[in-house]
């Protein structure tokens, strides 16, 4: 029954394209929810559902706006029921500089979710929270305080809750920290199961992200929530067969009640997107969970013309923007979209009449990191920025008289893969505009950004087109 049931979700691997990190996986009577850290972008926490843990697809979010409190880093949600209210535990760095675990809330998983504020915070950091029930029924959160980033020490935690799940109801109590070789002095990503009258706390350890990760999952088990818990000497999930840094996994069951994890894994030649998977668990004669069947890899690259949905913007006010059929008109400020790979061409189109509102097209890595060419009255800029410097790489001039033989239109080109170059297209022949670039600091998913830079302007985007290449 275990791989009858589990074989599709294994087979299809990953189960979403793009960038979906810090997963967690939620059933619900009518099918599956997941969810996903979304980083420095808005909405926050794309929630997804499927019917059968295979076909997902985007139904909202969890936070529309940014929390008055909150700056940005949105990372870790989980999202569970209780009392008829779902909660949406997520971490977020503050505007005084502290990293927060928070909650938001709703009366059915699609929201709309209010945020309730900070549940608890420190300037070492509180991150990656689990709301889990103890053998005795009794509600408690477990979170990672973030030592590492402070060159200290890095316990996870609980707590417990308060009624209602908002706030916490006594001091906290360290469940373990590091102390094996692999785990490289950091352990973090806390999931939570139960088999044979037995707690199961799965976890990541090493570093989680980049060229560089050395992310593995390991797992501990104890009698009770408290304690004490005893660890497996080596991970269950480490990178190989295609994968690099496999973690930060949230548990599930799937139809027949049997355990699942879901997690996310860079998969080779993609030095951007953690994606997401879903696996079934088994137990060894031992009584250690173990991946029953290793997921492989499977292309599900994106394709066609983007959607009109799935738009994001950087943490703060969301920019005038209005969607239509056959594109969309934009204020100042940048909107963004994943792209599902690292390797990609992509273009769009601008009325002439617009140029002066400063609109662009690049490609993005994270805020403040990207590549790409705008529009400046009579000529084409390529710019590119590192960490919000901005510089200009190359500049050519528009020719005299209409682009685009009775169209009025300017088209704008980027292409990204092992070097970004960006052109312009006037007059029925294109024309690069700069040297080819690196490509952008990759930190949370590659993205087609579209920007306007005017103030009180507005510019006209046709519908882009994103081709894998």
């Amino acid at each position: 029954m275990l791989a009858c049931a589990c074989a599709p979700a294994a087979a299809a691997n990953p189960v979403v394209g793009g960038d979906h990190p810090d997963p967690s996986i939620l059933r619900t009577a009518g099918g599956w929810y997941a969810t996903s850290t979304s980083d420095d972008w808005l909405p926050a926490f794309p929630l997804l559902r499927s019917a059968d843990l295979v076909h997902w697809r985007q139904v909202g979010s969890v936070l529309s706006k940014r929390p008055r409190w909150a700056k940005n880093d949105f990372w870790a949600p989980e999202l569970v029921r209780r009392d008829g209210v779902v909660l949406a535990y997520y971490a977020a760095l503050a505007k005084s500089g502290r990293r927060c675990v928070a909650v938001a809330s709703a009366r059915r998983v699609r929201g709309p979710y209010r945020d309730n504020g900070p549940v608890v915070c420190s300037l070492t950091g509180e991150i990656d929270p689990l709301p889990v029930t103890d053998e005795q029924g009794a509600r408690w959160l477990v979170w990672k305080r973030d030592g590492n980033s402070r060159d200290r020490p890095t316990p996870i935690l609980a707590a417990p809750l308060a009624p209602g799940g908002r706030s916490l109801a006594g001091a906290p109590r360290e469940l373990f920290r590091a102390d094996l070789a692999w785990e490289r002095d950091n352990v973090e990503a806390p999931a939570l199961l139960r088999h044979g009258g037995l707690f199961y706390l799965v976890y990541s350890a090493g570093h989680c992200c980049g060229r560089r990760c050395t992310y593995a999952t390991g797992v501990a088990r104890a009698p009770s929530l408290l304690g004490p818990w005893e660890k497996r000497g080596g991970p269950i999930l480490r990178g190989g067969g295609g994968l690099r840094c496999p973690g930060h996994a949230g548990t599930g069951r799937g139809a027949h009640g049997e355990p699942l994890l879901a997690f996310h894994a860079y998969v080779r030649g993609d030095p951007s997107n953690r994606q997401l998977f879903i696996a079934p668990l088994r137990f060894d004669v031992a009584g250690w969970p173990r991946l029953a069947r290793r997921p492989d890899r499977v292309s599900r690259r994106f394709r066609g013309s983007v959607p009109p949905s799935g738009w994001q913007w950087p943490a703060g006010r969301r920019p005038r923007l209005a969607v239509r059929r056959d594109g969309l008109v934009l204020g100042r400020g940048t909107v963004a979209r994943q792209t599902g790979t690292t390797a990609f061409s992509a273009g769009t189109t601008v009325p002439i009449m617009d140029r002066h509102a400063r609109p662009g097209l690049a490609v993005s890595g994270s805020e403040g990191n990207a590549v790409g060419v705008e529009l400046r009255g009579a000529r084409a800029v390529a710019w590119t920025s590192v960490n919000g410097r901005r510089r200009v790489t190359g500049r050519i001039h528009l020719p005299p008289g209409r682009p685009v033989s009775g169209s009025g239109l300017i088209r704008l080109r980027v292409a990204a893969g092992a070097r970004v170059t960006t052109a312009i297209r006037v007059r029925g022949r294109w024309r690069a505009v700069g040297r080819p670039q690196p490509p952008p600091r990759w930190a949370s998913g590659a993205r087609l950004a579209l920007t306007v830079r005017a103030h009180g302007r507005t510019a006209r985007f046709g519908t882009p087109l994103i081709r894998p290449r």
